[in-house]
Formats: C-alpha cells, sequence, structure tokens
C-alpha cells in the first residue's frame, strides 16, 4: 500500500484553487461581456415659440374734433381711423373723459361707422350709430362696448391690419343754455382686448 505524501495533496489543492480562479475569471469576462448593448438617442430641438400682440391705433392721435368760442347751434365733424397695429384678431371700445361736467353735458358727441362723408353736412348720412349723447364726464361715460373681459354689446372687432373709420360729429345744440363761458377737454380713450380664449 502506497503512501500519500503531504506535498502532492497540497499540489492537487493549489491545482483546483488555480482552476476555480480561473474559471470565475473567465465567468466575470462573460458577465461583463454580455452588459455590452447598440444603443441610440435623437434629440428634437428648435421647438421654438411666439406670442402674437394687441396693438390698437388712432388716427389723428389727438385733437380730432376741437372747437373754440363755439355758440348754440354750431359743430365740428372730423374722422377718426381706428387700425388694429398688431398681430392678432382684437375687439375693443371707447370711454370718454371729460375735464368738466358742465359744458360737457350740453355737447352733443355722436359717433357713426360706416359714413361715406364725415363733414359737417353729411356725417348723419348713411352708417350707424354707434354712440350719441354727452361728450362725456369726468367720471368717464362709456360710448361703445365695454372695456371688462370678454364680449360685450356694442364691441368693435378688428382682424390684424384691418381698420375701420369713425365719423365724430361735436353739436352744441341752439337749446344749450348753461355752457356759456365754459371750456371742457376730452379725452377719448380706445380699449382693445384679444379675441382668441376670450369669449
Amino acid at each position: 500500500m502506497r503512501e500519500t505524501r503531504p506535498e502532492t495533496s497540497s499540489v492537487g489543492l493549489i491545482k483546483i484553487v488555480l482552476t476555480l480562479a480561473v474559471l470565475l475569471v473567465g465567468v466575470a469576462t462573460v458577465t461583463v461581456s454580455s452588459l455590452a448593448l447598440f444603443t441610440d438617442s435623437e434629440a428634437v430641438g428648435s421647438n421654438a415659440f411666439t406670442t402674437g400682440t394687441i396693438d390698437i391705433a388712432a388716427s389723428p392721435a389727438s385733437a380730432v374734433v376741437t372747437m373754440s368760442t363755439m355758440v348754440p347751434g354750431d359743430q365740428v365733424t372730423a374722422p377718426l381711423r381706428i387700425t388694429n397695429a398688431g398681430s392678432l384678431d382684437l375687439r375693443y371700445a371707447a370711454t370718454s373723459t371729460t375735464t368738466e361736467d358742465t359744458l360737457a353735458a350740453e355737447l352733443v358727441l355722436t359717433v357713426r361707422s360706416g359714413v361715406a362723408s364725415c363733414d359737417d353736412a353729411n356725417w348723419n348720412v348713411g352708417g350707424a350709430t354707434l354712440y350719441s349723447g354727452p361728450l362725456g364726464t369726468v367720471a368717464t361715460t362709456a360710448l361703445f362696448g365695454s372695456n371688462a373681459p370678454g364680449a360685450d354689446p356694442g364691441d368693435r372687432t378688428l382682424g390684424p391690419a384691418a381698420f375701420e373709420d369713425l365719423c365724430l360729429n361735436v353739436t352744441l345744440p341752439l337749446a344749450a343754455t348753461s355752457g356759456q363761458g365754459g371750456a371742457t377737454t376730452a379725452t377719448l380713450t380706445f380699449d382693445a382686448e384679444q379675441t382668441s380664449n376670450n369669449p
């Protein structure tokens, strides 16, 4: 019977350990290799946004109707062009604010649209009356439409680059009694808002 030498057993054990180490390195290599994937990505850029503009313009920009030393029976008439200078559809309304109430209550302002000849002789021929009443008040008088958000009766609408000509007439009636020696100045304000998403 042969005796097993201790050296031989140690050598066999070392061989087994080395074999296991080589196998573990191989398994690790296979595991790392299995994580290699084909990939791709695509960027979608240039997602740009702009906003439109609401821009209302009046021409002339001041003193459209003015007259001094008026007497009962006098009148002054002139056209006023309202333009949508923005890029969006708009609706607009108008108000009048005066510097005092006495003479302003005597003066009658009439605003008409669609008038063929906006002068003293023809301002009330054809077209439609948008407002006729006192020139205004210190507390502000609504002429037509409303500057409250949303569509309101009397609002006027204009598309981009569109315009309309209004005819303004201011008369001091023959029956006027309390305006003598008076003076007043009216500021006409045109307020515009978007129509889109604003019912």
